[in-house]
């Protein structure tokens, strides 16, 4: 929302296991405040509120006339581009605040593996105001963004930088191939699942091209991540086991 008189206010804060958001009473100005989310963990219930606060009294310079305007109420539309399985729950079902009045929106999800990646919600927020010395109720559609990361945990939080590192075929069902940029026979190599947990590493058979070929049938289906070590360098590549 660019001018002030249709943006929120939005403040975070956690709020773990509580099934209502609590507007924050300390937001008085009208504004977005981060703008930015915490980033979620895979494996890590997710759970953060936005205060909104709409503003009651403001002005608008249009054409070098300067305009009173009084908010009746503001209204969100939708929170869209939310990650997968994630969702949003406003204090009020409405989802609507008289103007001066403060509310909030809890965004919240699982993340799992999938999710991982950056990402930008908008927020579209319908506002109702009267320009003052008008006998016409007036309204506007607005749209503002946050934006938070889904990542995975710990020494896993690196993953997506995967460089140097592929794997074929992916999905795979008995066994992986991996291909190394620069590959040396002591490359060590460590696999993690999706909640960065370490499993014992499968059979490994090596040739002199820089494949590495893993045997995987021992593993469950599931997201797995394989990591290789060489002189202080990792690398990191994501496969699914069918």
């Amino acid at each position: 929302m660019k001018r002030i008189y249709f943006i929120f206010s939005l403040v975070l804060m956690s709020l773990y296991g509580m099934a209502q958001c609590v507007p924050d009473a300390t937001v008085t100005k009208p504004g977005l405040y981060p703008g930015k989310l915490p980033n979620a963990i895979v494996g890590n219930a997710y759970s953060q509120v936005a205060t909104l606060m709409v503003p009651l009294d403001t002005a608008l310079l249009y054409q070098g006339t300067l305009y009173n305007i009084r908010v009746d109420s503001a209204t969100v539309v939708s929170m869209s581009d939310l990650p997968k399985g994630f969702a949003y729950e406003c204090d009020k079902p409405s989802r609507t605040w008289n103007g001066g009045q403060r509310g909030c929106a809890r965004l919240f999800g699982d993340p799992v593996a999938t999710n991982v990646g950056s990402y930008v919600v908008y927020v579209k927020v319908r506002t109702f105001f009267k320009i003052i010395g008008l006998p016409n109720q007036f309204d506007q559609l607005d749209s503002s963004s946050i934006d938070f990361k889904v990542e995975m945990p710990n020494a896993l939080q690196e993953v997506n930088q995967a460089v140097g590192l592929k794997a074929y075929p992916n999905p795979t069902k008995d066994e992986l191939t991996l291909v190394l940029n620069k590959y040396n026979g002591q490359t060590q190599f460590e696999i993690y699942n999706s909640l960065g947990q370490k499993f014992e590493l499968p059979q490994q058979n090596y040739s002199n091209t820089g494949e590495v070929k893993l045997n995987t049938q021992g593993l469950t289906p599931g997201v797995y991540f394989v990591k290789s070590s060489f002189e202080g360098t990792s690398s990191f590549v994501k496969f699914i086991k069918e």
